[in-house]
C-alpha cells in the first residue's frame, strides 16, 4: 500500500501516552511508524524570468482533442551491495562507483546513482513475541523470548546512534508498534523492556504478515491498546536511502494470511535488505532428535525460509546457537548496514508487465578491469519484479 508523503505525520489518527506502573517503564510515546522521519524539503518551482501569459488559452473542443500516448515514468532500480573479503571477513568501505558494474538479465546497465553506506541507518527492529515462546521455560533456559529480547536490547544499547532512525515492532497474530522511529537508544531500550513485559499476545507467529507490514505498510495495533483499534502505517519500501529490516525470530509461521510464495515476492519486490537472527538453534541441537517428525520438519523449513528471505533481499541470516553470540551477531549486522553501497540505474528494458528480472553485480577491487567476485562475498538482491501497468485484478 502507498502513503502520500513518506515519513510525515500523515496517517496518525491518535497519539497515545501510556503511563506504566512503578515497576514498569517510564511514560513512552507510541506514534505512527511514519512519524519520526525527517520531512522532505519542498522544491519551489522557479518562475523568475518566465513570461506571464495574460489569459489562458481556451480549451479545445472534445472532438478536436488528441489524447497523448501513455508515457512511462522513469524507473530507477536501487541495489544495495555489501562487499566482504572471503578470507579475512573484512568489509570494504572505500570503494567508488568505478569499482562496480551491474547487469540486468545479462545486459550491462549504466549506474546513474551511487552512494556509500556511511551515514545514519533507517531500520525496523521486528521481534517475534508470541505466547508460545515463553512456555519452554520449565525445561529450557534460555527461552526463545529471552533470546529474542536480549538480542534486541543489545542492538539498541550498543549500536544505535543519535542520527539513526530505528522503530520497534513486535508480532504474534498481528503486528504491534512499540516505538516509532527514533535515534534515542534509551527510549528504544525502554521500548524493548515494555515489549518483553507485554504478555497479552496470541500463540500464533505470523511472520509472513509481519514482514509484509514492515516492508509494505498496513494496519497495526499499539502497545497496551488492544481495544483502541488499528492505525495505518507506512512501509520501509517508501523510505528513501538506506533502510533495512532486522528480524529476530524462531521462524515458524503459524497462521499468516499471506503464503510463503507471496511473502517471497513482497520481499523481492521491496528492495529492502532483511537481516535475520534465527533463535532456537540451541534448542533444536539439544532436543531435535526427540521432537515429532512434523515439528522437526517445521524447524528445518523455518531455517531454510529465513535463509532464503535474507538472500533474495540482499541481507544476511545468522542462526544463533549460544547467548554469547548475540553481541557479535548484532555488531556484524550494524557493520554491514553502515558499509553498504547503493547503486541506482534506469533499466534499458522498458517492459512493464510485472515480470521477474535477474540482477548481477561485478566488483573490481584492484582496478585491473577484471571482476574479483571469486574472492568476495557479495550481498545484494539477485532479482526484482518490474512494474506492471496492466495488473490482473484477480491476482493478489
Amino acid at each position: 500500500m502507498k502513503s502520500n508523503g513518506v515519513l510525515r505525520a500523515v496517517v496518525i489518527t491518535a497519539v497515545l501516552a501510556v503511563l506504566l506502573s512503578a515497576s514498569a517503564v517510564p511514560t513512552m510515546r507510541v506514534a505512527a511508524q511514519s512519524g519520526r522521519q525527517p520531512e522532505k524539503k519542498k522544491v519551489e518551482k522557479k518562475t523568475e524570468g518566465q513570461p506571464k501569459r495574460e489569459e489562458p488559452l481556451p480549451p479545445l473542443p472534445k472532438e478536436q482533442r488528441q489524447e497523448p500516448a501513455l508515457k512511462l515514468t522513469t524507473q530507477v532500480v536501487n541495489v544495495d551491495v555489501t562487499v566482504i573479503d572471503k578470507k579475512s571477513g573484512r568489509l570494504y568501505t572505500n570503494l567508488t562507483q568505478k569499482n562496480f558494474t551491474i547487469y540486468e538479465d545479462g545486459v550491462k546497465q549504466e549506474i546513474t546513482n551511487f552512494a556509500s553506506g556511511e551515514g545514519p541507518m533507517t531500520a525496523v527492529l521486528l521481534l517475534e513475541n508470541n505466547y508460545r515462546n515463553r512456555v519452554y521455560s520449565s525445561y529450557y533456559d534460555p527461552t526463545f523470548a529471552q533470546e529474542i529480547f536480549q538480542s534486541a536490547a543489545t542492538f539498541v544499547r550498543s549500536f544505535v546512534k543519535p542520527d539513526d532512525h530505528v522503530a520497534l515492532v513486535t508480532y504474534s497474530l498481528r503486528p504491534k508498534v512499540i516505538q516509532d522511529f527514533t535515534g534515542d537508544s534509551g527510549r528504544l531500550y525502554q521500548a524493548v523492556l515494555s515489549a518483553y513485559r507485554d504478555t497479552l499476545n496470541f500463540s500464533e507467529a505470523n511472520i509472513y504478515d509481519a514482514l509484509s507490514f514492515a516492508l509494505m505498510g498496513g494496519k497495526a495495533i499499539q502497545l497496551f491498546e488492544e481495544g483502541g483499534g488499528e492505525s495505518e502505517y507506512v512501509g520501509l519500501q517508501e523510505v528513501e536511502g538506506h533502510s533495512a529490516v532486522i528480524l529476530v525470530t524462531l521462524g515458524i509461521d503459524t497462521f499468516s494470511r499471506l503464503t510463503y510464495d507471496k511473502a517471497m515476492k513482497i520481499v523481492a519486490r521491496a528492495g529492502v535488505p532483511v537481516f535475520i537472527v534465527g533463535v532456537g538453534n540451541l534448542y533444536f541441537k539439544k532436543y531435535g532428535d526427540q521432537l515429532p517428525a512434523e515439528l522437526r520438519l517445521n524447524f528445518l523449513q523455518a531455517y531454510n525460509g529465513l535463509n532464503t528471505f535474507a538472500k533474495i533481499s540482499g541481507g544476511a541470516y545468522f542462526p544463533m546457537t549460544f547467548e554469547s553470540e548475540i553481541r557479535s551477531i548484532m555488531q556484524s549486522i550494524s557493520a554491514m548496514l553502515r558499509s553498504q553501497f547503493s547503486l541506482g540505474f534506469s533499466p534499458t528494458n522498458t517492459r512493464r508487465e510485472g515480470k521477474e528480472r535477474k540482477l548481477k553485480v561485478d566488483v573490481d577491487i584492484d582496478g585491473d578491469g577484471q571482476p574479483d567476485n571469486k574472492t568476495l562475498d557479495l550481498r545484494f538482491r539477485e532479482k526484482y519484479i518490474e512494474p506492471d501497468d496492466n495488473p490482473n485484478p484477480k491476482k493478489k
